[in-house]
């Protein structure tokens, strides 16, 4: 098999809206080329960071419809397919095929917590087979309560149209097996959630990074990433530079404080989609002068 073909910065972008939570395409098309202008290497519609699960449906779809328009082909558009069942998922598929997205990204379903490892395997399966484009995996516990366990990982690796996974569980063992695993088939590819972990994460052999703050700082994680690959002394102080920006999360709700940061780029308003909260004044001050520190603001 070959190296990974999905690989580098990916970034779930934003999803602009207005106070009422309605989509504003131009502010997302104007998101879009921020990203492209900084050399990302894949946008992921309708994320978690994309409150792609909070959107109605008729914004959901024109938002990936946007963002493939805005890029033309430039990077891979990756589309989050996540709901709660088989059904409803494959519908999630058949529209974001229809739009034409790159690579499916699905999560394990929601609200009914999994009884068992069995049914995480039959439902990526049956996602797998039905699609076709590639479906990447999305470990995110912290919103689903559900682990896609080693073992699961193992058995979904021999499904070809299954190319990689999104690990946001922030558990650095867990992404240190996931790299063994590689071992079986290297053209798996590994997207680190968690910022933090990026550098050692990469160095250890994951492919890439895909975390929100990249929206605000497309230019400096590429130069991250591309200090790791090189293997630079300098992945080092980049990493602590953008850890320190990834500050900006420090609010009451992380959304709010990630909005709130771009809003002060012209790039979204500080509207977040209810009732998750914006960011407050006092937290809105200090995530300007965060940004002022790290020449982001005048």
């Amino acid at each position: 098999m070959n190296q990974p073909r999905y690989q580098g910065i990916v970034v779930p972008i934003l999803s602009p809206v207005d106070e009422h939570g309605r989509l504003d395409e131009p502010h997302l098309r104007a998101l879009t080329n921020h990203l492209l202008e900084g050399g990302v290497h894949g946008i992921f519609v309708n994320s978690t960071t994309g409150e792609g699960l909070c959107l109605i449906d008729e914004d959901k779809n024109h938002a990936l419809e946007c963002v493939i328009d805005q890029v033309r082909g430039r990077v891979p558009v990756y589309a989050g397919v996540s709901d709660t069942s088989v059904v409803r998922a494959l519908d999630q598929i058949r529209i974001a095929e229809r739009l034409g997205a790159d690579v499916l990204v699905a999560h394990p379903p929601f609200y009914f917590p999994p009884n068992d490892q069995s049914e995480l395997y039959r439902y990526f399966v049956a996602l797998a087979q039905a699609a076709s484009k590639p479906l990447m995996l999305y470990n995110i516990p912290f919103t689903t309560k559900a682990f896609i366990e080693l073992n699961t990982v193992q058995r979904l690796m021999q499904v070809e149209n299954i190319i990689g996974i999104k690990d946001s569980s922030v558990d650095w063992v867990y992404l240190m097996n996931l790299i063994c695993l590689k071992k079986t088939r290297p053209d798996w590819s590994i997207f680190i959630g968690k910022t933090h972990m990026w550098a050692a994460g990469i160095l250890s052999g994951a492919d890439g990074g895909l975390d929100g703050i990249s929206n605000l700082i497309p230019a400096r994680c590429v130069r991250l990433y591309e200090a790791i690959v090189a293997k630079s002394p300098q992945c080092y102080a980049l990493q602590a530079e953008i850890n320190e920006i990834f500050r900006v999360y420090e609010c009451k709700s992380f959304l709010g404080g990630i909005k709130a940061a771009v809003s002060f780029l012209g790039l979204c308003r500080p509207d977040t989609i209810a009732p998750t909260l914006p960011a407050d004044e006092a937290e809105k001050d200090k995530i300007k002068a965060l940004l002022q520190r790290h020449h982001l603001l005048p």
